[in-house]
This record gives C-alpha cells, structure tokens and sequence, in this order.
C-alpha cells in the first residue's frame, strides 16, 4: 500500500474516534454555553467539536450557525 494512502486511512480513522467521542458526550466541562438571542446568527465556523476540542475551561457552543469555543455561564 502507498504511503499516501496510509495516511489518509489513518487520518480517517482518527476523525471517526474524534466524533465518536463527541457524540457520547465525553469531555463535557462544567457550566452551561451562553444562549444565542433569537435571530441571531453568528459565523458559519467549526471551530470546535465537543467541549475536549477547546483549550482550558471554555466549551463548545453553538452560535447560531456553527460552534465556537466560549466562557461558560454559571
């Protein structure tokens, strides 16, 4: 098998586990993601995947289109 092809099997395999962990809910940090005022849409961005994906205490929140890192609210 080429070596190309290793690593794009690889890479595949990793993104599975990644999402796998974020649908079980695993990583969850405490507090709750600030609320998305109604009507509002912020960037279209993935940024995060689930709360393990961002650094220190912040979560992963939805901003009304797509999910950035924020400050928990208590």
């Amino acid at each position: 098998m080429k070596t190309g092809t290793v690593f794009v099997l690889v890479a595949f395999v990793i993104l599975g586990m990644e999402m796998a962990f974020a649908q079980r809910g695993g990583g969850d940090k405490p507090g709750l993601c600030p609320k998305v005022p109604k009507g509002t849409v912020g960037p279209c961005v993935e940024e995060c995947s689930g709360d393990a994906s961002c650094p220190s205490h912040l979560k992963c929140c939805s901003n009304g289109c797509g999910h950035v890192c924020k400050p928990p609210v208590p």
